[in-house]
């Protein structure tokens, strides 16, 4: 059986692919069509999950940095669109989607913090990408799109306590 998990090589390519595809949604985001908007979502999101596993696979730092970057520019796209086109109609999308986004921002932040300090913490790849696949499930299905943020939001939320308990628990790093 073959692996979904990419070659080293791929992974530019595919990052591409996320970035642009992220780009592109955000635009029909913006302009209103909220389903070919999450189309482009969940194949944005699609490229950043194959990326992710090709990087983390190949240990190469470069690779997974760029990985992390784009990840946050999925994100930003797709939680920064809705929140843009929904402030006046749907405050409180717009709330949720500005939720989501600041909460996915500190849990990312948090991580990268306490790796650059030299505390070890566990990050999971599947589960950080259930955040942006909320945000597809609402486009595909607005009637869900600001419960599905808040649920972004919230997810995003356990991280940062997860990551802060095992810092806490820790000796100082040498």
């Amino acid at each position: 059986m073959a692996s979904l998990r990419p070659r080293p090589r791929a992974v530019p390519p595919l990052l591409a692919i996320a970035s642009a595809a992220a780009g592109g949604g955000a635009t029909l985001v913006i302009t209103g069509r909220l389903l070919p908007a999450g189309l482009l979502g969940a194949a944005a999101v699609g490229a950043s999950i194959l990326a992710g596993l090709g990087a983390r696979d190949s240990g190469e730092p470069r690779l997974v940095f760029a990985d992390h970057a784009v990840e946050r520019l999925v994100e930003a796209a797709l939680f920064g669109s809705v929140a843009w086109s929904t402030v006046p109609e749907e405050p409180w999308v717009a709330a949720a989607a500005l939720s989501a986004l600041i909460a996915s921002y500190l849990a990312s932040y948090l991580t990268a913090k306490a790796t650059g300090l030299g505390f070890v913490v566990r990050e999971r790849l599947p589960y950080r990408s259930v955040r942006p696949l909320l945000a597809v499930a609402g486009l595909l299905v607005p009637r869900l799109l600001g419960a599905a943020l808040w649920a972004a939001a919230a997810i995003s939320l356990e991280p940062v306590l997860r990551h802060g308990r095992s810092v806490a628990r820790q000796r100082d790093p040498a």
